[in-house]
């Protein structure tokens, strides 16, 4: 009987340890479990929906701002092997590289600091939620067959034709002079001088377009329509190639859809906010002779009073030599076009009224007033108005608009896709290569 009850005790004995172990690996098996789960409802849930960016009823997630970044990353990793691409069929050498150097080194800078990209996009996607919320004031709203439609514009694929590109600016006339214009100017002189074929020694003053943001098309570019050259199912086959290596870099395809569809919303604010942009301008025509000093440019003015021909001191006198031989004549321009003094003095003159002497960064000026006129814009002219309003709306909009930032916004930049290799290896053996060429030894 002792035995026995010693042979039960032991065996309950381990009994219980058998439990107590079964029981510890059940609950280590259950917090691994729990821990995986939770890295993967983190990764895959948690994470992707965290707010990076908000402002009113729009919000930009986590998982937004990260594939956003990776298309950037993307686009230039292909740019900077396009431009690779050229150099090497120019011949590869260390002479051509180095023309083409400083471009390719910042992509490659840019690539390899994952922080500047993220900088980047955090401006062009508060830019984003500004658009969005502007669009729905303004009731903007688009449709997928609208998205689909450019999508088919931007790889050349045209269903009902290749359209035909109708001019959109007005023709601008030429001027009929007046009596009192014909005595100021030779037979020979032209009201309507080309300012982009003529170079004068004056700096325009013409304000900078902004870039558009980072991976997305210029809201104000015009369209260069390709012909139809290939069908549906090509069209089809091409996009579906491009979207499956989008999606080998972990690009998803509604990362791209989105980003041609806040383009379209663009170009309809634009649109909307330049509806009643003038399509004309006040314009003036002057001449001018350009000296060195203000003692030559008192004697020059004093000969025109005394009644000398303006084109013949402007042949003799004038430092222009652009225009010199043709009376100083400069043509028609609008306001921007010229330094302030002159443009001031300029848009102050009637026509056959000649101002004092000018003082410029360039020197003195005496300029005539030859017509001023209301003329149309040209298309070019107009398209830059209308990038500069777009501008100045959007920069009045960021003032206006402050979106919330998660203070953790750098933790979901993304170092994907990764510059490739190959294009490493081949800046480096082109660095190599400059660094072993001959310097030149100068001759005593």
């Amino acid at each position: 009987m002792p035995q026995n009850r010693k042979f039960l005790a032991q065996r309950e004995k381990e009994e219980r340890q058998k439990r107590i172990i079964i029981i510890a690996t059940i609950t280590i098996l259950v917090i691994v479990f729990g821990l995986i789960v939770y890295g993967v409802v983190d990764r895959y849930v948690l994470k992707p929906r965290t707010t990076v960016l908000q402002l009113e009823s729009e919000t930009i997630y986590a998982d937004e701002f990260e594939q956003r970044i990776r298309y950037e990353r993307f686009r230039t990793i292909n740019d900077t092997y396009q431009l690779i691409e050229f150099v090497q069929s120019l011949g590869g050498t260390p002479d051509i590289f180095a023309y083409f150097e400083q471009q390719i080194m910042l992509s490659v800078n840019k690539l390899q600091q994952p922080f500047l990209i993220g900088q980047e996009m955090l401006q062009a996607q508060s830019d984003d939620l500004i658009i969005l919320v502007e669009a729905e004031k303004m009731g903007i709203e688009l449709d997928e067959s609208q998205v689909e439609d450019e999508i088919r514009r931007l790889f050349g694929y045209f269903p009902q034709g290749t359209p035909t590109l109708v001019p959109t600016g007005e023709p601008i006339p030429t001027s009929t002079l007046s009596s009192q214009q014909l005595t100021l100017v030779p037979p020979t002189a032209t009201s309507e001088v080309e300012m982009e074929e003529e170079q004068t020694t004056l700096p325009t003053n013409t304000p900078q377009i902004e870039e558009p943001p980072p991976g997305e098309p210029d809201p104000t570019a015009t369209p260069l329509l390709k012909p139809t050259e290939f069908t549906l199912e090509v069209y089809q086959e091409n996009y579906n190639n491009y979207v499956d290596m989008l999606s080998n870099e972990g690009i998803k395809e509604k990362t791209f859809r989105d980003i041609i569809k806040l383009f379209l919303i663009r170009v309809e604010i634009l649109d909307e906010i330049t509806k009643d942009l003038p399509k004309s301008q006040e314009q003036v025509w002057v001449r001018h002779i350009l000296v060195e000093d203000e003692d030559t440019a008192n004697e020059v003015a004093e000969l025109l009073t005394d009644g000398s021909d303006f084109s013949e001191l402007a042949a003799t006198y004038s430092l222009d030599d652009f225009n010199k031989d043709r009376g100083g004549d400069l043509g028609w321009f609008a306001r921007g076009a010229m330094v302030q003094p002159f443009e001031e003095a300029a848009f102050s003159l009637e026509v056959g009224e000649i101002s004092e002497p000018i003082a410029t960064d360039f020197g003195w000026h005496i300029i005539q007033g030859l017509g001023k006129e209301q003329k149309p814009i040209d298309e070019a002219a107009f398209e830059e108005a209308r990038n500069t309003a777009f501008n100045d709306w959007l920069t009045a909009k960021r003032i206006e608009y402050q979106p919330e930032i998660n203070d953790k916004w750098e933790s979901f930049i993304p170092s994907e896709p990764a510059l490739p290799q190959a294009v490493i290896d081949f800046i480096e053996l082109q660095i190599l290569q400059q660094s072993q060429l001959p310097t030149e030894v100068p001759q005593e």
